[in-house]
């Protein structure tokens, strides 16, 4: 089973979040992730690696009125569980508690997709308690450093 939830695919925006193509938002989608990695230049990916994986199938691109979300879906190798990745996510105005607001649309994708678990990973510290209050349980934080840095 892929990543692509056919239900739900849709080509226009409406209140609630839909599965999109990235081709028909790549205009305004490329400068917010271009933002993203000027925010964050740890990340490793390039936009043009977004809209590869996006357009591969490999990710998908929910799109808002607030903003975007690309998901993935990973697989635990021993349990064979899938958990529905929120990998990129982007909004115009930072602090608008999307996460609450579309919660009932994403697990829709996430039931779609047979997915147990949902999974978020950043870098804003505030996010901490928020997410926490709102049923998420941290399981790692990752930090990392260069080898040959004294």
């Amino acid at each position: 089973m892929g990543v692509e939830p056919v239900n739900i695919l849709v080509k226009e925006p409406s209140c609630d979040p839909v599965v999109a193509d990235i081709r028909d938002h790549w205009d305004w989608i490329r400068p917010a992730l271009l933002e993203i990695k000027k925010e964050t230049p740890t990340l490793t990916w390039r936009p043009e690696d977004v809209y590869a994986e996006c357009v591969y199938g490999n990710a998908l691109l929910h799109i808002a009125p607030e903003g975007f979300a690309i998901t993935t879906v990973l697989v635990d190798q021993y349990t064979k569980d899938r958990t529905l990745h929120f990998w990129i996510c982007w909004a115009k105005k930072k602090g608008g508690k999307s996460v609450l607001k579309y919660l009932p649309f994403f697990r829709k994708v996430a039931q779609e997709l047979e997915c147990k678990f949902f999974e978020v990973g950043t870098n804003v510290r505030n996010l901490d308690p928020y997410l926490k209050i709102n049923g998420w349980t941290l399981t790692t934080s990752t930090y990392r450093r260069e080898v040959n840095v004294k």
